[in-house]
């Protein structure tokens, strides 16, 4: 970047550009560790918006989020404070995948993270459009639009899908980070003239619906739990008022109208510049690429209290909005349903993440961070948890301290920060259970306690006293009962590991021990789920010691048992010649290595 001298400006220790998800916790975190602090925005109207989807959480995701709050963040405390919808999943499948997933209120989510912001210490907001970031010696000089500079030691860039955005449905495009609002362009060239790379992405939102507008008595009700558990280990249900979502799905009628009027898709016509998002396609791309599915699940959501529009989860599309309105009147339920709102896509600039260490910080610039969808990801906790860890690097940065580095073994956070870094992006990333390796140890139940040396590190005394007595509680009461009758009496211990004792026994280890619900379920999960933890890190370290394993030249990928369509596709591609190459591309996943090994032990092994 281009040496500058100017003093005409306003200091500070840190500045981060874009107020989404990421760019709230970088500027909280920031501040909150003492950094005198800036958070610049388009629209401060617009702060944590949901523009698409306003759920929180689900799996992977949800064990972000509770990451997150135990590092101090806020997007799990802003989630108890605005659910409308919260409903543990996967309740049948084990505690490695039950989480929380909830249904916020957009406008009451907005209030809520923009009075934190407000009255943060050492943190002030301003509207403004960046025109241009420069570098000087070991500061940065950030110029908005009006004239307007700033200089701070370090910066975060968290634009989500702003840069050189446009949007677009049917034959219409316009620039455009979002649907009503501008793009940020002139950053993006600042940057590339810096010699910065970036590649191109899109995603697709859905048309909402008039609430008024659905036959509900033909729609299936997904309900909410009554006593919902919180994603902040602080938080507490206060009773309020939940609101159902709803299920009906898109058949054979309907995927008949979608096929053919296909050569009216902007996704479909293959005259974009970036990749099909492979997670959350276009229903049009969807019922495309499967074509002998019969039918696709349409989720029916919430977006307020106070608000009629529902959100159709599972729609998304670039079609014009007269084909939306003929794709909403084929789906059982929405037969009068009218639009609010159309759907659209857009396209926008990313960061190609190999620039990035594994702190966030930008290789070429020294202080200069990066979060959120710029740096290829998608989803709003994908966003916030990369906030907080910029955030906090961008401040430690300031008091000349080491980084915070994640690794994979540490969490889902570590696991995010790898993927992105190190492997690297061909499509918009999300957060997978499935990417996980180590997810039976990277519980949403125990997340404090994972990043209790992270806590520590970062000085939080308090918040780390609080942890230690919670689980010093936990693990006594966990070697008591190890020597107590229920270990002794199998009839006993296997009612004790399916959660089905006597009201008296259950009431017993609770008083006896002083444990809160939370507490008891973790006691629980520890001592059901004990044989296969140690499996687990057995496992873990087999798999460090296999990563010699040599892959055959002549091997036939598709042989290969379990292994995913993704997997057999770019190992076809890349023809890794180990293991430790192949788990290092993109789009392998630790249990894909897992079968790749397996199958390698019993017909090749060679290291």
């Amino acid at each position: 970047m281009q040496k500058i001298n100017e003093k005409d400006f306003y200091n500070y220790d840190v500045v981060v550009i874009g107020a989404g998800h990421a760019g709230c916790e970088a500027a909280l975190s920031s501040s909150r560790l003492g950094a005198r602090t800036l958070l610049l925005t388009i629209n401060l109207d617009s702060i944590a918006a949901l523009p698409c989807n306003s759920a929180i959480g689900g799996p992977g995701r949800g064990q972000l989020v509770r990451e997150i709050d135990a590092l101090g963040g806020e997007i799990g405390k802003n989630t108890d404070r605005s659910f409308i919808h919260s409903r543990i999943i996967n309740t049948s499948r084990g505690p490695a995948l039950r989480t929380i997933r909830a249904i916020v209120d957009k406008k009451r989510y907005f209030l809520n993270m923009r009075f934190i912001l407000e009255n943060q210490k050492n943190l002030d907001l301003r509207q403004g459009l960046v025109k241009e970031i420069k570098t000087g010696n070991n500061f940065f000089i950030i110029t908005l639009t009006d004239g307007i500079r700033y200089k701070s030691k370090a910066s975060v860039i968290s634009t989500g899908t702003f840069l050189r955005a446009k949007i677009f449905w049917g034959e219409n495009e316009i620039s455009a980070g979002r649907q009503g609002e501008i793009s940020a362009n002139s950053i993006a060239y600042s940057m590339e003239k810096a010699g910065l790379k970036f590649g191109k992405f899109r995603t697709e939102t859905p048309p909402r619906i008039d609430r008024k507008t659905m036959d509900f008595s033909r729609l299936k009700i997904q309900n909410y739990d009554a006593a919902p558990h919180m994603f902040s280990f602080d938080g507490e249900f206060d009773g309020r008022q939940q609101l159902n979502n709803y299920i009906t799905y898109v058949e054979k009628d309907c995927i008949d109208y979608i096929l053919a009027n296909k050569n009216k898709s902007p996704v479909l016509l293959k005259k974009l510049g970036s990749f099909n998002p492979r997670y959350c396609p276009s229903i049009e791309d969807k019922v495309y690429r499967f074509e002998l599915k019969q039918r696709h699940i349409i989720f029916i959501q919430p977006e307020g209290i106070k608000s009629n529009e529902m959100y159709l989860h599972g729609l998304f599309t670039t079609f014009s909005e007269d084909i939306q309105e003929g794709i909403i009147k084929k789906i059982i339920g929405l037969e009068k349903a009218q639009i609010t709102r159309p759907g659209y896509g857009v396209e926008y600039d990313y960061l190609l993440p190999h620039q990035l260490r594994n702190s966030l910080e930008c290789k070429q610039y020294n202080g200069l961070f990066f979060a959120g969808q710029i740096t290829g990801t998608t989803g709003y906790e994908e966003a916030a948890s990369q906030g907080i860890l910029a955030g906090i690097n961008a401040a430690l940065y300031v008091k000349n301290e080491e980084p915070l580095i994640f690794k994979r073994k540490d969490g889902y956070l570590g696991i995010l920060i790898d993927d992105i870094v190190n492997k690297g992006v061909n499509e918009p990333y999300r957060m997978l259970t499935s990417r996980n390796e180590f997810r039976l140890l990277h519980r949403h139940d125990n997340a404090d306690i994972r990043m209790l040396p992270f806590i520590k590190k970062l000085k939080f005394y308090d918040r780390a006293e609080i942890i230690e007595k919670k689980y010093d509680k936990i693990y006594l009461a966990l070697s008591e009962i190890r020597k107590s009758r229920y270990y002794k009496n199998k009839e006993l211990l296997e009612q004790i590991r399916q959660d089905k004792l006597s009201d008296c026994d259950r009431n017993s280890i609770i008083g006896t021990f002083s444990l809160n619900s939370a507490e008891y379920e973790s006691l629980i999960i520890n001592i059901k789920y004990e044989i296969y933890f140690k499996r687990e890190a057995q496992r873990i370290e087999d798999l460090e010691k296999d990563s010699g394993i040599l892959i055959p030249k002549n091997i036939d990928f598709k042989s290969v048992k379990n292994l995913s369509i993704e997997a057999i596709e770019v190992l076809k591609k890349h023809q890794p010649e180990t293991v430790g190459i192949a788990g290092n591309l993109p789009g392998i996943k630790p249990l894909d290595i897992l079968s790749l090994i397996a199958h390698l032990k019993m017909f090749h092994v060679k290291h």
